[in-house]
């Protein structure tokens, strides 16, 4: 097995205007007798690029003769223990204020106050806010950027490598299927299969402007008393007028409503054949209403699907070992168990990777143009 890293220039935010010029690695995994495929793993929060990631890729690329994609798209190293930085923003601390010593608190850096928050040992349990950084200096955009930082990263790979193109799969398992769903959606006819465990249907409030609507997207204890509610920094708000206005037709253009998967078939999606497992317990995370609800349109469609629920009678310690948020599943059974789907009930498939694709969502349209041989997005007011 031979693994090579790559490093490709990652699209500007042409929502905001932000994040003009940004370098994106990716790790090819090629096996020794050549590709017959590719497989791109998208874990998710919390998961990126560790060690588990590796060993995915090399047991694909090692057993079943693709090679495996790993990328560090747009805002992936967004929790603590990958990397992402806990910052305190001027609410912060001036809540701070009451239990910190006032100069620390108010003039100390980020890393001096969250050492003082360590050693708090309040009378009673307490919560405190505060935001996570990813150690590029990202942000959460939610969805867009890093999908097509995946495009971008498959297409980089198949111009290097002798890769079968009628063979492209995405695994991926919460935020990452929910990419995985995103990326078909952006360039239609690219991928063979994707395999989403517990993705959104629509996006997760919580995630795009958790902060400004009291909602904490990750929390951990600063010590045995003292707990950080935390939300990834986001410049989106949900109050109109902003600048960073997220309004519904961002909400759209993220999600799969009806009439979004209506055009996302127009555009030939519907070829991709899309696993999707999920917990009966995920009412919260990833609500389960919402990606039931997606699946039923997508069979109504015509689109080649298979969707699983599981609940607390399928827990067998080994595949699924859980009901909660994504059940401690493994990914690399997810993955076999796909691919024998894929090769028993999918309909044959050929890469069609759309060139020029065009969504209507509220107020905008979105373009995305591969004519070029690069990506060009932008978005425009409809008449």
């Amino acid at each position: 097995m031979t693994i090579v890293d790559h490093t490709i220039a990652g699209y500007p935010d042409f929502e905001l205007g932000l994040s003009p010029q940004r370098a994106v690695p990716y790790r090819i995994y090629q096996p020794e007798r050549g590709s017959n495929g590719l497989v791109v793993y998208l874990p998710g929060f919390g998961a990126d690029l560790g060690g588990y990631t590796q060993a995915f890729c090399e047991k694909v690329a090692g057993r079943h003769g693709c090679a495996a994609l790993s990328i560090e798209y747009f805002c992936m190293r967004s929790r603590p223990q990958v990397g992402a930085k806990v910052t305190f923003e001027p609410e912060d601390r001036r809540q701070l204020e009451a239990h910190l010593p006032l100069k620390i608190a108010r003039y100390g850096t980020d890393e001096q106050v969250l050492k003082a928050v360590c050693a708090l040992k309040p009378d009673a349990p307490l919560t405190l806010t505060a935001s996570l950084t990813p150690p590029d200096g990202s942000y959460q955009n939610f969805g867009i950027m890093a999908a097509l930082d995946i495009v971008a990263a498959i297409n980089d790979a198949l111009t290097r490598y002798p890769i079968n193109r009628d063979n492209i799969i995405l695994v991926g398992a919460s935020y990452g299927g929910y990419l995985a769903q995103l990326v078909n959606k952006l360039r239609p006819g690219l991928v063979r299969a994707l395999f989403d465990n517990s993705s959104w249907a629509e996006p997760n409030l919580t995630y795009v402007f958790g902060r400004e609507i009291g909602a904490c997207e990750y929390s951990a204890g600063a010590n045995e008393r003292v707990t950080l509610a935390m939300s990834v920094n986001s410049p989106w708000r949900k109050t109109a007028g902003h600048p960073h206005y997220f309004g519904p037709s961002e909400f759209l253009i993220r999600g799969f409503s009806r009439s979004q998967l209506e055009q996302m078939v127009s555009q030939g999606a519907n070829q991709t054949f899309c696993l999707m497992v999920h917990s009966a317990e995920d009412r919260n995370i990833a609500p389960l209403a919402a990606k039931v609800e997606m699946a039923q349109t997508m069979l109504e469609l015509g689109w080649p699907v298979e969707m699983l629920i599981y609940d607390a009678s399928d827990i067998d310690g080994s595949y699924i070992k859980n009901t909660d948020h994504g059940m401690g599943l493994s990914m690399f059974t997810f993955f076999e168990r796909g691919c024998e789907m894929l090769h028993t009930i999918a309909r044959p498939f050929k890469y069609a990777a759309a060139e020029h694709v065009i969504y209507h969502a509220g107020k905008y349209r979105y373009e995305f143009d591969y004519r070029h041989g690069d990506i060009r997005a932008r978005r425009c007011l409809l008449d």
